[in-house]
Parts: C-alpha cells; structure tokens; sequence
C-alpha cells in the first residue's frame, strides 16, 4: 500500500519522467508529498519553500506538485470528503490522460488507489480551488451528525462493546477510551489502557484511533492499541493492514498480520512482528509469552499486579520468556517469574516494586 502522496500519482510522474529535463520521480513524490503536509498544517509551508530553492529541478517538481494538489480543491466553498475528492481527482486525471490509452490507470489500479486511504488523516478545509467545468457539486444544506460514546472499565474488568457501525471493541483492564463517528469519519480516542478493534469495513468512512502522539488509520481489520506507562503506545495487527503515523503525519509505515511498533514521543519504532498467540490473548483471560524478552514480558504483565514496576537495575532484560500465565492472577505470575530469573524486589514507597538481577550493576 502507498500513502495519500502516491494515490492517483504516478501514472502522472512515470510520463513526466520520461523527458530527462522534467523532474525524476523521486523529486515528484518528495514534491507531492510537502505540498500534502502544508495543505495539513500551513505551518509547515517553510519546509516546502526551503525544498524548492535547492535547485530548479526542486523548483519545477514543486510547481507541478501543487497544480495536482489543486484538482483535489475542486470546487470552492463547497466541503466534501476525503473519499469523495480522491474520487474526483482520479476522474480528472483519466480525462486528462485519455489522448494516451496506454497510461491509463487500470480499475483494479483505481480500486487499490481509493483503499490507501485507510493511511489518512487530513483536515477537510480546501485549498484554493481551480474551476473544472466537467464536475458539478451539490452543496450540503446540513452540518453533518456527530454520535459521541464514553467506555470505560476499571481494573480487573473487562468489557466488549459494539459500535453504531457494527466495529466490535474488547475493553482490557482500566481502559478509557471515546468514540465519535459521523457520516464520513469514525474516531477514538484511547486515553489509557488497551483495546482491540474488530473494525467493521466501510470504505466511504476510514476508521481512526489516536492516543497520545500515534495515529492508526485503517478501513477494516483487526488490531490491538495499548498505551503504556511510559509516553509509548503500540499498535498490533491481528489482521488486515493497518496504517501508524505520528499525529504530524511525518512519519507513516504500514503494518501488516503479526506487525508492531510503537510511537514513543512522537517518534515510530522499527516494525517487528509477533506471534499471533500472543496478540489478543488477553480476551481470553491469559497471558501468552513466545521468546518474548524479560523486559517486554514484565512489561506486558504490570497492569495485571499490584505493583508498578522498576526494571531498572535488570541487567538481563533481553533473556526470553515463553509461558501462559492466567490473566488474573498477576501477582502469582510475577513471583513465578521472578524466581525462575534470580530477580529479587523490594517495595518502595505506596505500591513500587524495584526489581533486581543478582548481579549488582549500576542502574540504566
């Protein structure tokens, strides 16, 4: 899958690139993809213009960027969805290229385009729009309706809920999160704790879940997001594909079956994979460890003890642990595997239980 930058996009970059005086491709996608993240966030128009200056081939890939970026203002004064402008943009670009057949974007190639969507998360405001004399708008008489939900569990709960659009939400230990959908979009928003969403498919309205800097946009999947103690969040796909960005869209990788990575302080990690077994396993009241590293797996167990852990002087972290260990019963897991990794703890202040190898080392 490609993000918005590439959709509808390289039918027009490949015949550019043919005359050796027009920009290669590389600059095109570079120029397109600036151009997308001003009309995001003005602010960055700065970037855009210090990229352009770099030479004239930046010059003109800029110039050719923002007349594209333009056919998706369309119609002034007039809001329609995302969706609705990819759709027209790509209706333009056939037109525009119907004097050469053998450039034409094949309808598998359009329905592929229209599902990168689920990477997506810009505001609606257009640009300066151009005039097409092919496209009639009808503008909307009614501000569009907005459903609000709060979920919420406390710790030793958990809860399964089914959205308005039949999406189904398992609700881990201590989880808040908020929902809003509307006749285009459907959002959440996980303020803490940890949520899998069995996204009902819907490629008119992209499903969006933020919590703190990440953002993960798809159509229809599975997938876990859980925030963590740390300012971190992780996002893991059951199935289908799930597009992760920062919630400044600099950053975006897709994720595939078995696929994680996390965002921490806006910055997104190396995608790694992980056995299925282990995602979700926690809706069956267990908790499944593959080779999972020390760290990672007292990581995973916390919010099922009484304890918030310091792994800070564990100077082994990276040993792996395998085992299935019962959901409930999070303390006697801990002990389990504090004894079988020589790790000693001592409580420190109302409920902070500093963990320790054996072999004394300064803390990291």
């Amino acid at each position: 899958m490609k993000p918005l930058g590439f959709i509808g996009h390289d039918t027009l970059i490949e015949e550019q690139a043919v005359n050796n005086q027009q920009p290669d491709k590389r600059l095109l996608r570079e120029a397109f993809d600036l151009v997308v993240a001003v009309y995001d966030d003005p602010k960055s128009r700065s970037q855009l213009d210090a990229w352009r200056k770099q030479s004239p081939m930046h010059e003109q890939a800029a110039a050719k960027a923002e007349a594209d970026w333009a056919i998706l203002g369309l119609v002034e004064h007039v809001s329609l969805s995302l969706f609705d402008k990819i759709k027209l943009a790509i209706q333009l670009r056939l037109e525009r290229f119907a004097e050469a057949p053998l450039k034409l974007i094949p309808p598998l190639g359009i329905a592929m385009a229209l599902s990168t969507l689920l990477y997506v998360s810009v505001d609606e405001q257009a640009p300066t729009p151009i005039q097409p004399s092919v496209v009639k708008v009808v503008t909307p008489t009614s501000k569009p309706k907005v459903s609000t939900k709060h979920y919420q569990t406390a710790w030793g709960q958990q809860q399964t809920v089914e959205l308005e659009d039949g999406t189904e939400v398992w609700l881990d230990w201590s989880t808040d999160l908020k929902v809003s959908m509307t006749d285009s979009s459907r959002h959440v928003s996980l303020l803490s704790g940890k949520a899998l969403f069995s996204v009902q498919p819907d490629p008119n309205r992209p499903f969006t879940v933020t919590s703190d800097s990440a953002v993960a946009t798809v159509l229809g999947t599975q997938f876990v997001v859980s925030k963590l103690d740390h300012q971190a969040v992780e996002i893991e796909v059951l199935s289908g594909a799930v597009g992760v960005s920062d919630t400044n869209h600099n950053v975006t990788k897709q994720l595939g079956e078995s696929d994680v990575v996390r965002v921490t302080d806006g910055k997104l990690s190396e995608v790694k994979t992980r056995p299925l077994a282990e995602i979700g396993a926690w809706r069956d009241g267990i908790i499944v460890f593959e080779q999972r590293p020390l760290i990672e797996a007292l990581e995973v167990l916390q919010p099922y003890t009484s304890y918030l852990l310091d792994t800070r002087y564990i100077y082994d972290g990276e040993r792996p642990v395998s085992g299935t260990f019962i959901l409930n019963k999070g303390d006697d897991a801990l002990r389990a595997i504090m004894q079988s990794y020589r790790l000693s703890g001592d409580v420190e202040g109302r409920n902070t239980l500093v963990l320790r190898s054996e072999t004394p080392q300064r803390p990291l």
